[in-house]
């Protein structure tokens, strides 16, 4: 009997442990890892992207690249607009020139964003065939579409914040 105390005891003791730290984990991906993963983020598209768009091994070795150029250099594009329409978004007392200043950022960005999507789809159109590049637009705003309400979820739950 006292054997089986003993390790009843090491194992209520093993399990609280393993809860605590993997409480402990869940907390510190919250606070320092919960910060958004661009690496994570494109996988998971590539997935999404490879799957709905049923591409075979061939064309998703050919796409998938040049779909992760195309989006970086969107992002990389148009940053630093993003970051001075926040600021200006933020201002308390705007003024005209404010507001026309953000305006003039959205249309450049527009702008930029077009141009590009010019260029790349010429580049997808050499390893895409034409069903799949048009499937190709519906398919990117679905999944940012999806991936946004997935943030907010997990914002509005309490959970990560990223």
């Amino acid at each position: 009997m006292n054997t089986d105390m003993k390790l009843k005891s090491i194992l209520v003791f093993l399990l609280l442990f393993c809860f605590t730290f993997s409480v402990a984990a869940q907390n510190r991906q919250r606070q320092g890892g919960g910060r958004f993963d661009i690496q994570a983020f494109n996988q998971k598209k590539a997935e999404y992207l490879k799957k709905e768009l049923n591409l075979t091994d061939a064309e998703a070795k050919a796409f998938l690249p040049l779909e992760a150029e195309f989006s970086m250099k969107k992002y990389e594009a148009n940053r630093e607009a993003r970051r001075e329409t926040r600021e200006l978004k933020r201002k308390k007392d705007k003024t005209d020139a404010d507001y026309k200043r953000i305006v003039q950022l959205n249309l450049e960005s527009e702008q930029r964003d077009s141009q590009l999507q010019i260029e790349y789809y010429k580049k997808f159109a050499k390893v895409l065939s034409a069903e799949k590049l048009e499937k190709y637009r519906s398919v990117d705003i679905r999944f940012k579409e999806d991936e946004l309400k997935r943030h907010r979820e997990r914002f509005n739950s309490g959970g990560d914040s990223d």
